[in-house]
């Protein structure tokens, strides 16, 4: 495809700019709240191909299916949309078979009633849908609501959450879905819904339910199979599935060497080796997390909306992203300076740091076999140079990045700092960025095989 052609396809996408912006100013206020009770340690960035596309797309009642199937064509950009695309969520299957559980429930503030009209518990997935009546002439930027799960209940610690819910409206009616994957260890057959939202439609309040749900039939096929890979010293258990009404959901455990932190991609083949869902890293739950003396172990959920597996034989194709320890180098550090996994093929080597009052550019090689164009995006998106191990500010320099030798993988990155200094040497540190490098470059693992009779 060209990139005129490209660039026509991309600009006939309906990108829901309300929803982006509701979604980002929301981000701003919570994070000046927070900020207000404690500085948050500065977070490692997980670079991806298509860095925003992906971090916004974690929220899943953020997504809007016509905007993920919209993306989902596009080339490069359609491996991270996909998955939305084809699973969607899980009650739109639910609302199908006409499976939800009827509630009528209401809560009233600021002159806004919202009405939790049904809800629904399929396999880990619970949801609601809420209509909104009362509600002030609002900007399409604020046609949301704001709100928490489980807060203060103790049967629920450690899975609360605050999340956006975007309304629309539907033959005159403001309509609205919540839908969240349960984080527990145990899953129960009843359980009752604490949710009270704290914002609608740019307006302030309190509107508080406790919702009663029953988890409808599913199927549970035990398997334990582990597929052991020694040379990347971990292995990865497929502990079970959750057939559901609307919805399949995988549980596994991985358990790799301490120190270094694990993620795994799965992909789902049928009997014939065609791919029925692609990546489903966005909708993985972190159940559980245990350290011995040489392990850690994670046993994980894996939801697939608005998918039920039917019978036959199907494979699960793990991919291991490795997320190892990196230390910020000063830029005094001796050379040439190597950082490599223990159990991760790819290294990257420092070999020139050379500093000025205006600049600081360093020379470094890596054996990735990747495209120049994906190295040098990983790179100027994860390597950074920061004032202070900690800067006050947050600061982070990004470089300007040339190609010194292809065939050689040499490259060199030039940093401009903001202001002149003497002694940049003792002021400034290196975060390489290998360690996302390493993160954003999987590596494939035995498929798993399984059957669903």
């Amino acid at each position: 495809m060209s990139k005129r052609s490209l660039q026509n396809e991309y600009k006939q996408i309906p990108v829901p700019q309300a929803a982006l912006q509701e979604r980002i100013r929301q981000g701003m206020e919570q994070g000046k709240q927070e900020q207000q009770i404690k500085r948050p340690k500065r977070l490692r960035r997980l670079v991806v191909s298509t860095g925003l596309a992906a971090s916004l797309l974690i929220t899943s009642t953020f997504v809007i299916p016509s905007f993920a199937t919209a993306m989902a064509k596009v080339p490069l950009l359609g491996q991270i949309y996909r998955p939305f695309a084809e699973q969607e969520n899980t009650g739109t299957a639910i609302g199908q078979k006409q499976l939800a559980t009827k509630i009528n429930q209401v809560a009233s503030d600021q002159g806004i009633d919202i009405q939790v009209i049904d809800a629904y518990y399929d396999g880990a997935t619970i949801g609601m849908n809420l209509i909104a009546t009362g509600v002030p002439d609002v900007k399409p930027e604020i046609r949301s609501g704001l709100y928490e799960l489980f807060k203060g209940d103790k049967r629920f610690a450690g899975t609360e959450t605050m999340e956006l819910v975007y309304f629309k409206k539907v033959n005159g009616v403001w309509q609205g879905r919540i839908e969240y994957m349960l984080g527990e260890n145990k899953l129960r057959d009843k359980i009752r819904v604490p949710i009270v939202l704290t914002e609608m439609f740019g307006v302030k309040g309190n509107w508080t339910f406790e919702i009663p749900i029953k988890r409808l039939e599913t199927s549970e096929h035990i398997y334990e199979t582990v597929a052991d890979n020694p040379d990347y010293e971990t292995s990865i258990t497929l502990d079970k599935l959750i057939q559901g009404k609307g919805s399949t959901s995988f549980e596994y455990t991985t358990r790799s060497p301490k120190g270094e932190r694990t993620y795994v991609e799965m992909s789902l083949f049928d009997q014939s080796g065609k791919p029925v869902i692609h990546n489903w890293t966005w909708s993985t739950q972190s159940i559980k997390r245990t350290k011995t003396k040489i392990k850690e172990i994670e046993k994980s959920r894996l939801v697939v909306g608005n998918y039920v597996i039917k019978p036959g034989t199907y494979t699960l194709h793990p991919m291991l992203q490795i997320s190892p320890r990196t230390k910020k180098v000063p830029l005094t550090q001796s050379l040439p300076y190597h950082q490599k996994s223990a159990r991760h093929p790819l290294k990257m080597t420092i070999t020139s740091i050379e500093t000025t009052s205006n600049q600081v550019v360093v020379e470094f090689s890596t054996n990735s076999r990747s495209s120049q164009s994906d190295i040098k995006l990983d790179i100027r998106n994860s390597m950074y140079l920061l004032k202070g191990t900690e800067p006050p500010d947050g600061r982070e320099i990004k470089p300007k990045l040339a190609v010194l030798n292809a065939n050689k993988q040499t490259f060199k990155a030039t940093f401009n700092l903001p202001e002149s200094s003497e002694h940049p040497k003792e002021e400034y540190y290196l975060e390489t960025g290998y360690g996302n490098t390493v993160l954003n470059t999987p590596i494939s693992l035995r498929p798993i095989p399984f059957t669903v009779n």
